[in-house]
């Protein structure tokens, strides 16, 4: 499908929690890591409420900026065989309950409006599903990267680090050394279907395809010998 240039300015679909989200509205999904959950309820359960206001603002500005680039990357209208720049409506939630988990899962909802106003023009029409398909591994990417620069930076007095706990395994919180606390190496987890009595369609982040071929860079590096994270004044961090 043809394109015209994308927008930036996305508008809200609704105001929760006054409100719910209208009919039609797909739910887009992305968590944290599970390390970072777990420094959320270490922070909770000794009561350290400023660096729980740090977590808090760390995650809530990774969401803002994946809402933006949703906005950028998929921000389209299906229209006379063509897709067409326009203004999505997007409520993001940040939940940190997971029905059938023990403990916190940070994760948010991004929920997008099935339709949107043409950019510069006062006609609605259906979204464009096939673009905002194609952009869900960048948009999980942005919000992953997002949220390990921001935490790194907030939690400096903590001299947190991120990377890989097995070989070719997406980044966990390494210090503190919270991946050793982990009860299994399950990266991802299933959808929440707790906010709403009234199910949407539920998008993961990342696709199917992007988590099996995680767990397929891992099962092959698994074959090959590795020292593990070397002392972290000898890690290069991206973030860091």
């Amino acid at each position: 499908m043809a394109r015209q240039l994308a927008t930036n300015k996305a508008v809200p679909l609704f105001v929760h929690p006054d409100e719910e989200p209208p009919v039609g509205a797909l739910d887009l999904q992305v968590s944290v890591a599970p390390t970072l959950s777990l420094l959320f309820d270490r922070f909770v359960e000794r009561g350290e409420t400023d660096d729980l206001d740090l977590l808090r603002r760390a995650v809530s500005s990774a969401v803002e900026r994946t809402v933006t680039q949703t906005q950028l990357l998929g921000g389209y209208a299906a229209r006379d065989g063509r897709a067409w720049p326009c203004h999505l409506e997007i409520t993001p939630i940040i939940h940190s309950v997971l029905p059938g988990q023990t403990g916190s899962w940070l994760h948010a909802h991004l929920m997008v409006g099935a339709t949107a106003r043409v950019a510069g023009e006062s006609a609605r029409c259906e979204l464009d599903r096939g673009s905002l398909q194609d952009v869900l591994d960048d948009l999980y990417s942005t919000f992953r990267s997002s949220i390990e620069y921001r935490t790194t930076d907030a939690f400096r007095h903590l001299e947190l680090h991120w990377g890989p706990p097995r070989a070719s395994a997406p980044f966990e919180i390494l210090i503190p050394p919270l991946h050793q606390e982990l009860a299994t190496t399950e990266h991802f987890r299933a959808p929440c279907t707790e906010l709403w009595e009234q199910q949407h369609e539920i998008w993961l982040l990342p696709t199917p395809e992007h988590r099996a071929e995680t767990l397929r860079r891992e099962q092959r590096a698994a074959q090959r010998p590795w020292a593990g994270p070397t002392p972290p004044d000898e890690r290069i961090y991206p973030f860091g």
